[in-house]
């Protein structure tokens, strides 16, 4: 049975092997077609990780998908991140001094055997540079030919489109005969903002011929997965393959492509953030809480210093700002505002600002007192804010950080997220309070069909409250409204569904608060949702 195991697992290694060879000529396709499924609007479970943990929970112990090891693959210009409990290595030379963290077991030699076969399949000679690295687990109890675990390789686009390029490599599972592949699909989902990835899955057989052998393996399941990323620039094509063993893929395919989500282009330019508009001081002044020299100063500004421009009051005479996380005030008088800034917001009489998002042919509108933004493209005021609004350990966020966060807040949905809200609260708040916004394509489904299906999902430890009202939109158009606890930050979850006038398109308003705070911001919540206006529809 060992031998057969081993031909077993040399078939699989031969199947990754096989895929060094894509970058070759003439390459066989794949009979699959390649479809781009339009996903359905989620059941968002919403979570708030900008709060203090109630207990000891997922969010206050790291797990699973906090604080992760990284690594940098410089030859890749890769930046990669890998779970808990995981190893990663890149060469040769990583793998073999991997060897002391594994401690002095027979077990860890057998393992680091077989992953060094596993690498020198991916390296053959002429094709080395192709490797971008492996990541795994070690489990001295398990065979080491059964170990999960995903491995990269970057091989040059040549001109093939994404499409073009997963029809090869799934063209080449099934002229190995040794995978059958199932599906190719386009689209967004595995990568933030709704950027593009192939998927293509495929099953290998534990009972089949192997060369000039025929290989029963019982109960040897593995499933796989590649996943193609095209690189910023085009010019290359990474692509993430998972090995998934047995009863472990259902549960071990949320961690994978956890994997996927957080891969990052060291030099993609998506990860800079945006150049906010500035406003210069002429002079020394105090910086106000509220536009208004009745309000209280909360700091001073120094001649000649530069602050983010976030909006301006009805009146234009004072400039919003970032002033060290928080919003604040400046006089215009004492300020010189650049060419950008002229362009920021005005609120209206009440205080509040419109946001207009042509594209999604509908507006926003917010008090002062809360700070809307994409955060896709961030600002560099938009990163400090949210930092602020951490609570619980004052990190300083980067534009990838910023995604991560956002992506723990929707349950790895921000594939539909086009804006975040972030109030203004007090500092002693136990929260970070903050509105996430999103967009589906409704796809044939009405509220009515959305509130039943929400009513039968589990939110928490206790049922959601959901009902289709008319109450909360001014022209009694109806909305779903959810209502649920988050037992793990002691916050109150509240969304708000709409559907467009002309049926094509499902919008959310999640709004996550301190259920201490809950029932003294809930009127203007409200007022937030009657204020969305479709536009043009």
């Amino acid at each position: 049975m060992a031998a057969g195991y081993r031909t077993f697992a040399r078939a699989i290694v031969a199947i990754s092997a096989l895929l060094l060879t894509a970058c070759l000529p003439a390459p066989a396709q794949s009979e699959l077609s390649v479809s781009t499924p339009a996903p359905a609007a989620p059941l968002l479970s919403i979570h708030n990780p900008l709060a203090l943990p109630a207990a000891d929970t997922p969010l206050s112990s790291g797990e699973p998908f906090q604080g992760w090891a990284e690594v940098e693959v410089e030859r890749h210009g890769l930046k990669i991140f890998y779970p808990h409990g995981w190893l990663f290595a890149s060469s040769h030379e990583e793998l073999l001094s991997l060897r002391p963290q594994l401690g002095a077991a027979a077990a860890a030699d057998a393992f680091l055997e077989e992953r060094k076969s596993y690498v020198d399949s991916l390296t053959p000679p002429g094709r080395e540079k192709l490797f971008a690295g492996a990541g795994f687990p070690f489990d001295p109890d398990a065979p080491p030919l059964q170990t999960n675990g995903f491995h990269l390789l970057a091989v040059p686009s040549r001109g093939r489109t994404l499409a073009a390029y997963a029809r090869e490599l799934a063209g080449r599972l099934q002229a190995s005969r040794l995978a059958w592949p199932l599906r190719i699909e386009i689209g967004p989902g595995l990568r933030p903002w709704s950027g593009q990835a192939a998927l293509i899955q495929y099953r290998i057989d534990g009972s089949r011929a192997f060369g000039d052998r025929v290989v029963t393996i019982p109960d040897a399941l593995v499933s796989g997965r590649q996943v193609v990323l095209p690189s910023p620039d085009g010019k290359t094509f990474l692509t993430v393959t998972f090995d998934l063993w047995g009863d472990d893929s259902e549960s071990l395919e949320p961690l994978l492509f956890e994997v996927v989500r957080r891969l990052q282009w060291v030099d993609d330019p998506a990860n800079q953030p945006r150049a906010a508009p500035l406003v210069t001081l002429n002079r020394n002044m105090n910086v106000r809480a509220r536009p208004g020299t009745r309000h209280p100063a909360i700091g001073g500004a120094a001649d000649g210093e530069a602050y983010a421009a976030i909006s301006r009051n009805a009146a234009g005479d004072w400039w919003q700002i970032e002033f060290d996380g928080r919003l604040a005030w400046l006089h215009r008088d004492f300020v010189t505002p650049s060419a950008a800034a002229e362009d920021a917001p005005w609120s209206d009489s009440s205080g509040w600002l419109t946001y207009y998002d042509e594209a999604r042919k509908m507006s926003l509108s917010l008090p002062q007192s809360w700070r809307y933004f994409d955060p896709a493209r961030p600002t560099r005021a938009d990163l400090a804010l949210l930092a602020a609004a951490q609570k619980y350990d004052g990190e300083q966020f980067d534009v990838a950080g910023l995604g991560r966060v956002v992506a723990a807040m929707s349950n790895r949905r921000d594939d539909g997220v086009i804006g975040l809200g972030l109030a203004a609260g007090p500092a002693d708040s136990a929260a970070g309070n903050f509105m996430l916004l999103f967009s589906f394509a409704a796809n044939g489904q009405s509220l009515e069909g959305y509130a039943q299906a929400a009513a039968a999902h589990a939110y928490a430890a206790e049922p959601a409250r959901v009902e289709l009202l008319q109450i909360l939109r001014p022209s009694g158009e109806r909305a779903v409204s959810i209502r649920y606890s988050e037992d793990e930050t002691n916050s109150q979850v509240w969304q708000v569904w709409l559907l467009s006038p002309d049926g094509e398109t499902l919008l959310a308003l999640a709004f996550s608060v301190h259920s201490d705070e809950f029932a003294a911001l809930q009127p203007l919540l409200r007022q937030i949702v009657r204020r969305v206006r479709w536009i043009n529809v």
